[in-house]
């Protein structure tokens, strides 16, 4: 059985003022150019940067662009867990050069109601800008539930290092990207309002379905949280949490990558931005008041690294329990047989571990 240690992908990153200006994101290959990521990422000009700031510390996490002035995000970036997960007071949003102040968050309902376990999906929320974006095309929801053994693309701004290092404390900042076969989360334990997938060693790979080292393969690290999961060129997930097998979830070959399932959301994204219009609320939306420290999963750790974020002085409202998502999503009936689960490519591995030792 497999032990599972669960961390935020990206979430807080407390301020300091020695964070580097040549930061990078995300872990990678150890026989690829970080170029390369860079590159890849660039080529996704809806995901940007948030600088957020709560009642007891600051934070980045990262977002990607929806509409003109709505993005999509972590629904634990909205939270300060310094503060005892009281709710974020302020908010910036960086994008095509551009700095934008946000004035209304919007987090699931699902992630209170869950405990804010992330394997359960839920991990969603929404950030409302102040102004609109006006150079930047935004990026298109996916609502096919086709996602299974498709081609990902995790975009963030999380901190670097590589499969054999893991990843470097202090280096959150640089957009960058990398793919991996996306599986259901059913294929690791998890609900499947997640996607997963896992950081395949090029050197040990045993060519399952799951376990392919793409050219630019990859995982998610710490400040990646809330960017996005691409398949084919549609916003597919929420970047969510990190895990591991071997007890050091530090995003070093091995470990997993996770995102909250955008089409498992796709109607509480809609009623969310058609209820909410661009300079009021509506009286009609109902709102929890109350923060409260969650019960978590026993290996459930949130991050922090460090980073320097500018003004952050306009003050934004967070409504914590919104609008309906009644319409079910169906799952795929059928999966192509033979195809091992992610569990069965966990125990193939430690035989050929034991095997070679």
């Amino acid at each position: 059985m497999k032990t599972k240690t669960l961390i935020s992908s990206a979430t807080a990153i407390a301020a300091v003022a020695s964070m580097s200006t040549t930061a990078v994101a995300g872990t990678i290959r150890h026989d690829r150019s970080d170029w390369d990521y860079r590159n890849l990422g660039n080529s996704y000009s809806s995901v940007g940067r948030l600088d957020l700031r709560g009642p007891a510390s600051s934070w980045g996490c990262s977002g990607t662009l929806i509409s003109s002035n709505w993005l999509l995000t972590a629904a634990h970036c909205l939270e300060d867990k310094s503060a005892g997960y009281q709710n974020l007071t302020n908010g910036g949003f960086t994008l095509g050069g551009n700095s934008y102040s946000i004035n209304l968050a919007v987090k699931y309902s699902g992630w209170l109601g869950n405990n804010r376990n992330p394997a359960l999906g839920g991990d969603i929320g929404l950030f409302r800008l102040s102004s609109a974006v006006r150079n930047v095309a935004a990026a298109t929801l996916n609502t096919a539930t086709n996602e299974d053994l498709k081609v990902g693309t995790y975009v963030g701004f999380g901190t670097t290092g590589n499969g054999l290092t893991g990843f470097q404390s202090g280096t959150f900042g640089t957009k960058r990207a990398g793919q991996n076969i996306i599986g259901l989360g059913s294929r690791a334990g998890y609900s499947n309002n997640v996607l997963i997938s896992d950081f395949d060693d090029p050197r040990t790979a045993n060519w399952q379905p799951l376990s392919q080292p793409l050219n630019l393969e990859y995982q998610l690290a710490p400040g990646d949280s809330g960017g996005g999961m691409f398949i084919n060129g549609l916003l597919a997930g929420v970047n969510s949490f990190i895990d591991s097998t071997d007890g050091r979830t530090d995003s070093d070959y091995g470990d997993y990558s996770a995102a909250t399932r955008v089409s498992s959301y796709s109607n509480w994204i809609r009623n969310v931005m058609s209820g909410l219009s661009s300079t009021g609320v509506l009286n009609s939306l109902p709102r929890a008041t109350s923060n409260y420290v969650p019960t978590l999963l026993s290996s459930y750790v949130e991050l922090s690294e460090s980073k320097l974020i500018g003004d952050l002085s306009q003050p934004l409202t967070v409504h914590e329990d919104v609008w309906d998502n009644s319409e079910t999503v169906p799952e795929p009936t059928t999966i192509v047989g033979g195809l091992l689960s992610l569990s069965g490519m966990i125990a193939a591995r430690r035989r050929r571990q034991k095997a070679s030792n």
